[in-house]
């Protein structure tokens, strides 16, 4: 169909309805039309409906109908000048300008004609309707251009007529009638293909004489083009058809206007799936195939079509049969995960409409990578799980493939992989809005990646591996991406949803009101220090001065003042019994209130293989660190509990427990976020140690800035078993700013201006910015190992890892643990920490 084609490529589809939309409609001619304008003239002089002999013109196509006389001979072609027809053999049926045969060229457009007078069922379907063209058809039914027959007209009106296959079974029949009950509730929605009326019609007699079954028969107004066939052209091959991006595709990724196209295909694709989800409908099977586009009428028009696959509470009921919906009716390259790793769950029941914004973050993503496989493996990708998949079943190893795609594109959660890291081999990274913008372009054929920001955040609040966080289609509607940012009137700062901008607004309305960052008065610091060489200084650092300059040979390292009105103003505190000594200590220093948590838990109090010791620094409240303190251990005891289950059937059994760490914290976060309040902007950090001494093992694991330091060789050395994650770290900064966040230098980097670390649990108003991903390392338990010190960022703010571990060196064989770590933290206060300030010291020496 090369003029059919050539109409289909004319129109690059409108933006808008304003006047930069409406620029963006640009017309593509074709070379074969523009090299022939003799043919041309010929095209536009012939219109469906004209008669040539025994033929009528119902399409510029290059197939012929037979009829009469001619049925039994081979087949005839049909060549139209202006003043006169002739008959020649089928291969030469091209339109052309040439008296002669040997003229014909095998390029241009050409003519379909069709039988007027005979098989007169197969074109006229009833007394209402008579077919012009088949084009298009699967296993489940065909789909015809027709026209209605109306003698009062002088222009027959164009339809599509579907014909269902209700002979192939029950199920083919019902689909056709869903299709029939949702054209009709949704007949007057303007991003809906518009549906007319369904028949019943007497199918052929069959040959056996038994009775002709029933056809039934949709019709609907003929509303455009599939999208897919805009996005794609294709080539056939002897064995297989190549796809590939179209002219179209291509001008719309790179011409001016073109992002306005790109966005107004949205834009009208989610009015649809936001009137149909405003009537309780569910459609199941968005896809390109499946969005018509009409040109015609400016500004374009785009309508979801096919309804076969829908639900609501009628057609679960009536039109599903026994068994209801399945995944039979769906598509899978579109299926959200929850669909397509849960065996045949069709949607989720408590949030069906989630399935369909993920299938339109599919088309999204398509229009953006112009592949209708946008979660294709790589081969180099394949062969490497396929080393763990040797035995598994192909099912396994098609969504172990997919997976691994989701985690490059870092769409998925924690919380969610543990049950599917055995059967299908993941490979666990960092993952966030930055990578996934990486990720986009790395795929993108035209190495551009997608440069609209407002774009990319929508696509991702489309793709998210949790029902419940998807973006609704009214929401999607108001986002940035077509309404324009959302601006901070204070602060400056433009947000993608008006929802984001209250709440960061509430925020700062909480931040005025909040005492956290208020530094009382304090009369308690010392005023006097003195060293060991009986000098005595007004203050600490003077005194610190003189003694790296003198380098004394001295039972001690500091300068000694009065502590006890400090050591008084200290909370006591007491630890459980562990396999290892441990004491703690804790002041809440130049802030009115302590936001800073200690944590430990014995391994037979937790029913565990492993002691538990860990630091918590809350900021902004105490609603994060209360919670993750409350809940921490039972979430690490119930994910390593599983995690140890499936040790056999991994490489490395570090790997399950890194996950198992990680989705305890993704609990965390995620379960303080639901159950807090909106108005809770809390955060906090959090540094754990595991000691599992059956095996003489840790494992150290972190989000923020609290840090552990090892010790070993007398305190000389020392190894940081943590990482700080800082706004200015380099990764951490990329990850930020290609998260759509900044950093910027406030007294120390922020994130936002706002947050000094770049890895929390909770900060519910930061949270596209900052990870709660934890560092994670393993590390035996050594020879030579002396101690370890947790602490808050309070203690480290002033004391480095090395004085920190000679301070502690110094004491560790004539102090109690607990002096120690109170003694530590003074010392942080004393040296000017304005934070609070908490210590955790474990003997290393004295595992038994």
């Amino acid at each position: 169909m090369l003029a059919r084609r050539a109409v289909a490529l004319l129109a690059l589809v409108s933006a808008a309805a304003d006047d930069a939309a409406t620029s963006a409609v640009q017309r593509y001619p074709t070379p074969s039309t523009a090299s022939f304008p003799m043919e041309r003239r010929v095209v536009e002089a012939m219109v469906p409906g004209d008669a040539v002999r025994n033929y009528q013109l119902v399409e510029r196509t290059a197939l012929l109908g037979v009829c009469g006389p001619d049925r039994n001979r081979p087949e005839s072609g049909v060549i139209v000048h202006q003043t006169h027809y002739v008959e020649v053999p089928v291969h030469q049926k091209q339109l052309t300008g040439g008296e002669n045969a040997a003229s014909l060229r095998l390029e241009g457009p050409s003519l379909e004609y069709q039988c007027i007078t005979d098989d007169i069922d197969s074109i006229y379907v009833n007394e209402n309707y008579r077919l012009r063209k088949k084009f298009a058809g699967g296993a489940h039914g065909e789909v015809w251009r027709a026209v209605r027959i109306d003698p009062q007209s002088v222009q027959d009106e164009p339809f599509i007529l579907k014909r269902v296959f209700a002979e192939l079974g029950g199920h083919i029949l019902q689909s056709g009638l869903r299709e029939a009950h949702f054209g009709a509730r949704l007949r007057n929605e303007p991003h809906v293909t518009r549906f007319v009326e369904h028949f019943y019609r007497d199918g052929p007699i069959p040959a056996n004489g038994s009775l002709p079954t029933q056809e039934l028969w949709l019709v609907f107004y003929e509303e455009g083009i599939s999208l897919r066939h805009y996005m794609y052209s294709s080539t056939r091959a002897s064995a297989s058809v190549l796809v590939q991006p179209s002219l179209f595709w291509h001008r719309m990724r790179v011409e001016p206007g073109g992002a306005d196209v790109l966005r107004e295909i949205m834009r009208q694709l989610l009015q649809g799936v936001a009137a149909v989800h405003a009537k309780g409908m569910v459609h199941r099977d968005i896809k390109p195939s499946n969005i018509l586009v009409n040109n015609q009428d400016t500004p374009v028009l785009v309508k979801l079509a096919d309804f076969g696959s829908a639900v609501d509470t009628y057609a679960n009921k009536v039109l599903y049969g026994e068994r209801g919906p399945s995944q039979a009716e769906e598509t899978r390259e579109y299926q959200p995960p929850e669909v397509l790793l849960h065996g045949d769950i069709p949607y989720d029941p408590a949030l069906p409409t989630s399935y369909d914004m993920w299938s339109v973050g599919v088309v999204f993503l398509e229009l953006i990578l112009g592949s209708p496989h946008v979660f294709a493996i790589t081969s180099r990708a394949r062969a490497k799980l396929d080393v763990h998949l040797q035995h598994k079943s192909d099912e396994t190893k098609r969504k172990s493939y997919l997976l691994h795609v989701f985690t490059e594109f870092c769409i998925y959660e924690p919380p969610s992989l543990y049950r599917y890291h055995n059967d299908y081999a993941l490979v666990h990274s960092d993952c966030n809005f930055g990578t996934f913008n990486k990720t986009i372009q790395a795929r993108d054929p035209l190495e551009r990646g997608f440069q609209d920001a407002w774009g990319l955040n929508l696509l991702y609040k489309l793709l998210q591996w949790d029902p419940a966080k998807r973006i609704s289609a009214t929401d999607a509607l108001e986002h940035a991406y077509f309404q324009g940012p959302y601006v901070c009137p204070e602060t400056g700062r433009e947000f993608s949803t008006r929802r984001e901008l209250e709440v960061h607004e509430a925020y700062l309305e909480s931040q005025r009101h909040s005492t956290s960052f208020v530094l009382r008065n304090v009369r308690d610091i010392p005023t006097s220090f003195h060293c060991n060489c009986k000098r005595h200084f007004a203050t600490v650092d003077a005194c610190t001065r003189h003694l790296r300059a003198r380098h004394h040979d001295a039972s001690s390292a500091f300068c000694h003042y009065a502590s006890d009105s400090i050591r008084h103003a200290m909370p006591p505190m007491s630890l459980p019994a562990t396999t290892l000594d441990a004491g703690t200590g804790a002041f809440h220093g130049r802030r009115q209130y302590m936001e800073d948590m200690v944590l430990v838990v014995p391994r037979r109090e937790s029913g565990t293989n492993y002691d538990l010791y860990a630091v918590l620094d809350g900021h902004m409240g105490h609603g994060a660190v209360t919670y993750a303190k409350e809940h921490l251990s039972d979430r690490l005891r119930f994910h390593l509990q599983a995690s140890q289950a499936g040790y056999k059937t991994l490489m490395n059994g570090t790997v399950a427990e890194d996950l198992a760490i990680r989705q305890a914290l993704a609990d965390l976060h995620s379960g303080f976020l639901a159950t807090s309040g909106a108005s809770d902007f809390s955060g906090s950090t959090l540094t754990l140690l595991l000691h599992f001494p059956d095996d003489r093992r840790f494992v150290s694991a972190n989000v923020g800035d609290s840090r552990a330091v090892l010790y070993t060789h007398n305190a000389t050395l020392s190894s940081a078993i943590s990482v700080d994650h800082l706004p200015n770290v380099p990764d951490e900064r990329s990850r930020i700013e290609s998260s759509g966040g900044f950093i910027v230098m406030a007294g120390v980097w922020r994130v936002m201006g706002q947050l000094a670390v770049s890895r929390t649990l909770g900060d519910r108003h930061l949270r596209q910015y900052v990870s709660h991903d934890p560092s994670i390392l393993h590390f035996a338990h050594p020879s030579d190992a002396s101690f370890i010190v947790l602490a808050s960022d309070g203690v480290w703010d002033t004391v480095s890892n090395d004085d920190a571990g000679r301070f502690v060196f110094e004491r560790l064989d004539r102090d109690d643990l607990y002096e120690i770590a109170q003694d530590l933290v003074i010392e942080a206060y004393v040296r000017g920490s304005a934070d609070n300030m908490l210590a955790l010291l474990v003997d290393l020496r004295s595992e038994t």
